[in-house]
């Protein structure tokens, strides 16, 4: 029994490169930024479609928090058609994952005419048969320095 488990880690081991580790990484940049492209031109759909069932989800527009996808659409639907900003930048994005979970945080960099924003973005995926999905998103505004 041991030594089947010995050899199925080595096997695991063996498989796992920085590269697999990297595209995992990739995917999920990829996807957060298919949701700011939509939200670029006032379309929720490309955000709303990486949600799970169950999604949690903090923003600074709402006082509390928002729990599962028909309560984050209906928060979603007064923005349909607005964009949200002229322009957007993930600034340092990291991805940490592990296993069928992985984390994305950056800041996300808004810009609108001559105002720019600064949020503190959190975003938590999991791997599911649907591809990953995100169970719980966190935005909150970066307060300018008193």
């Amino acid at each position: 029994m041991n030594k089947t488990i010995l050899i199925c880690t080595a096997a695991a081991a063996l498989c796992w490169t920085p590269a697999l580790a990297a595209s995992g990484a990739e995917t999920i940049i990829a996807l957060e930024r298919q949701a700011m492209d939509g939200w670029q031109k006032g379309d929720p759909e490309p955000a709303l479609a990486l949600f799970d069932a169950d999604v949690t989800y903090f923003h600074a527009v709402s006082d509390k928090r928002v729990e599962g996808l028909a309560a984050v659409k209906a928060l979603c639907e007064g923005y349909r058609g607005r964009p949200l900003f002229d322009s957007y930048e993930m600034a340092g994005p990291k991805v940490q994952q592990a296993g069928d979970i992985a984390v994305l945080t950056y800041q996300l960099v808004t810009r609108n005419g001559d105002l720019t924003r600064r949020w503190n973005a959190t975003e938590v995926f999991q791997r599911k048969k649907e591809g990953w999905r995100v169970i719980h998103s966190h935005f909150s505004l970066v307060r300018p320095p008193a």
